[in-house]
């Protein structure tokens, strides 16, 4: 299939399905679903095939049309559908997961009161992600990007009447006593939708700023004639031709000027992939529907950041890089120690999610000439398969246990849901890094990256320590990994049931349901990526893509040796299995062999000194999330507002009436805005289309 029409069934389709479903949901729910499945059918057959045919002739296709556009500049701002192997795979994969969640959900929320929204707002979703896939430059990226951003808003906020975890009934009886971190006055999805959003501006101010910064330097370029100066191949094109040398910002330029335009934009990829110090939305983000968080928190929205820095790789400079590596490093590790403390199992996938968005952050920041791209790159898809397989094998068993999450009273459940239990078993088996199955193959190779990355810093005279920390942190979170990975499914499905009135009575889901979980199981087993039996194969049937894209910087890069390459390899798949032993043995010792003395070790590290400061770092999330509660919620928002108020009841005539008036304004504004504010989707897209149609007329008026 001509593979530009497989992505444009691929973009429209959902796109059609939720735009009828915005109107329909509360009259036709029950055929929306079978509407939207059928829509991602027909979605993930098309781009599948386009991928084929792409793949077959290992090129290139674009098509666009003019958008924007500047009389006598030569500037044409232009949408349109830009394929290569990344995207044409991306694409596929974000079509094929978004098809068995669907199919997943007809189960899971049969008898939800919002059935027809969720899938509405799912296809919404589903064309915004393929629309980031197939962007054909920066600018329609960036507003793809952002429609992303707002069907994850649906979505994380779709239960929007439920209290706030303080108030909650259900979470106050579940929850166990020890339970700390969360600030629970402000943990609900109406809550969690609005620090998703305000988070992710954070990013977008930094990707619209190196967005709005790449297009003046490729504009005033001498070797611009006119077109899109942000398509990807006229600013690689510019990139390669030295083009942010010939100007001055800010003090800065040549490689100085484009390292900013790369950070800059990468911001925008640390807010949608939750990397350090942004990632505190995510784990908030669980309070939407758990098939939700399959696709979007672990499959393809938080994947969009790394995507776009896989897209944006031949205008990185080794500096950028760098401190990509760096972000990636931290977050894997800081998410990792977490994961180790926490007892609800959607928050362990949580932080699980965080740590390996951080790994395929460390593996593109490790470089071209170590190898890194193509090992980022690889778990990108690897992990989108298993995470997603992980979160739906967790809605079957809180479906199972009619809501509780705490791992402490589940147990036993191999054996009352031995299906969901095979499948969730080889997820933790592959994002573990055991031989034979995916991440062995994906994940190792980010390691050896980030190892061939030292040894290049050590051949080149240059300072390793910039290159070693990193590749030390992501040792210690493969070791943390094997640890709480095995932890959860143990204390999930090995030996006797804790909460006996719960796990009586649980079953796996449906046979549709179950399907879906062995098909994404059966791709989380290496040998259907590699093509081979054996696990230290080192090529698959993806290597065209893992290739480090042509243009831009890193079109000649030059890879170790390959020797040395085959060496680095060994060493790291030893040390990976050395801590995958201990990892795993541990969590088998304390949770399996000897229970009790697991649950005596788990008092021992929340209540003796010293470790119980360990514990209380940990289990209150590092201080992150509130401390930024205190600095900004409480801190710039309360308290200032409290001071504000002081300084009205200030006898000072002048600055009261000036406050006065301030917050007049301030009441009229509020009261024209509320005009727009009608709670309907339809009537926000109707004023979304006139406010887009005004500023196309104003531009064509003003010209």
């Amino acid at each position: 299939m001509n593979p530009i029409l497989s992505a444009l069934i691929g973009l429209f389709l959902p796109l059609a399905v939720s735009v009828f479903g915005t109107f329909t949901w509360r009259k036709w729910g029950k055929a929306l679903d079978l509407l939207s499945v059928g829509a991602l059918l027909v979605g993930a057959i098309a781009t599948c095939l386009g991928a084929i045919e792409l793949g077959q002739s290992g090129a290139s296709v674009s098509t666009s049309v003019p958008w924007l556009w500047f009389e006598g500049t030569g500037i044409v701002f232009s949408l349109g559908i830009h394929l290569d192997a990344l995207g044409a795979m991306m694409l596929f994969v974000v079509q094929a997961l978004g098809f068995l969640v669907l199919v997943f959900s007809r189960w899971y929320l049969h008898d939800d009161r919002f059935y027809g929204k969720f899938f509405a707002s799912f296809s919404f979703f589903v064309f915004a992600m393929s629309g980031v896939v197939v962007a054909p430059g920066l600018l329609q990226a960036f507003i793809c990007w952002e429609l992303v951003g707002l069907g994850s808003y649906f979505l994380i906020g779709y239960w929007h009447d439920k209290p706030e975890a303080s108030q909650d009934p259900e979470y106050q009886a579940n929850k166990p006593f020890y339970a700390t971190g969360l600030i629970e006055s402000k943990l609900s999805p109406s809550s969690a939708q609005f620090k998703a959003f305000l988070v992710n501006r954070i990013g977008d101010f930094g990707f619209l700023s190196g967005l709005a910064l790449c297009a003046w330097v490729v504009s005033t370029w001498s070797g611009f004639h006119g077109g899109d100066p942000l398509s990807w191949s006229t600013l690689f094109g510019a990139v390669a031709a030295g083009a942010f040398g010939k100007v001055t910002f800010l003090g800065f330029s040549g490689a100085a000027l484009l390292t900013l335009a790369g950070l800059l934009v990468f911001l925008g990829a640390m807010g949608k992939s939750a990397q350090f110090p942004l990632h505190v939305w995510l784990p908030d983000a669980m309070q939407g529907p758990t098939t939700a968080s399959a696709i979007i928190h672990a499959a393809t929205m938080v994947a969009a950041g790394v995507f776009l820095t896989a897209r944006i790789y031949p205008m990185l400079t080794p500096e950028a890089l760098v401190a990509i590596q760096w972000v990636g490093a931290i977050t894997a590790f800081v998410a990792v120690t977490i994961a180790c403390v926490q007892w609800d199992f959607k928050a362990v996938l949580a932080y699980s999610t965080i740590s390996q968005l951080g790994y395929m952050m460390l593996g593109l920041g490790s470089g071209a000439e170590a190898g890194g791209y193509g090992a980022g790159v690889s778990h990108l898809f690897t992990h989108a398969i298993f995470k997603c397989m992980l979160f739906l094998g967790a809605a079957a068993v809180i479906h199972a246990l009619h809501g509780i999450q705490d791992l402490n009273r589940m147990g036993g459940l191999a054996k009352k849901m031995p299906l969901t239990a095979l499948a969730t078993g080889i997820g933790t088996l592959a994002i573990l890094g055991v031989p034979g199955f995916s991440a062995f193959w994906s994940k190792d190779a980010i390691l050896a990256a980030a190892s061939a990355k030292v040894s290049i810093a050590s051949v080149n005279g240059d300072c390793t320590f910039g290159a070693l920390i990193p590749w030390i942190l992501g040792l210690g979170t493969a070791g943390l990994t094997a640890f709480y990975m095995s932890r959860q499914w143990l204390l999930a499905f090995w030996g006797k049931g804790r909460d006996a009135h719960a796990v009586d009575h649980a079953h796996d889901p449906d046979k549709p349901s179950v399907i879906v979980l062995l098909v994404l199981a059966l791709f989380s087993i290496q040998a259907v990526w590699t093509g081979s039996l054996n696990p230290a194969s080192e090529h698959s049937w993806l290597s065209g893509l893992l290739a480090t894209p042509l243009g831009g910087l890193h079109a000649t890069a030059v890879g170790l040796p390959e020797e040395l390459s085959r060496v680095i390899h060994i060493q790291t798949m030893v040390a990976t299995l050395v801590l995958l032993v201990f990892g795993v043995g541990a969590a088998w010792f304390l949770y399996a062999f000897l229970p009790s003395q697991g649950e005596r070790t788990a008092q021992w590290l929340r209540r003796d000194p010293p470790t119980n400061l360990v514990w209380q770092w940990l289990a209150n999330l590092w201080f992150i999330d509130k401390a930024y509660d205190w600095l900004f919620v409480e801190g710039l928002g309360r308290r200032g507002g409290k001071a504000v108020a002081q300084a009205d009841l200030s006898k000072c005539f002048s600055l009261d009436r000036t406050i006065d008036e301030a917050a007049g304004l301030t009441g009229w504004a509020g009261r024209f805005a509320n005009f727009f504010q009608s709670g309907r989707s339809g009537a926000y897209a109707g004023w979304t289309l006139l406010a887009v149609f005004g500023a196309l007329a104003i531009v064509l008026l003003y010209k």
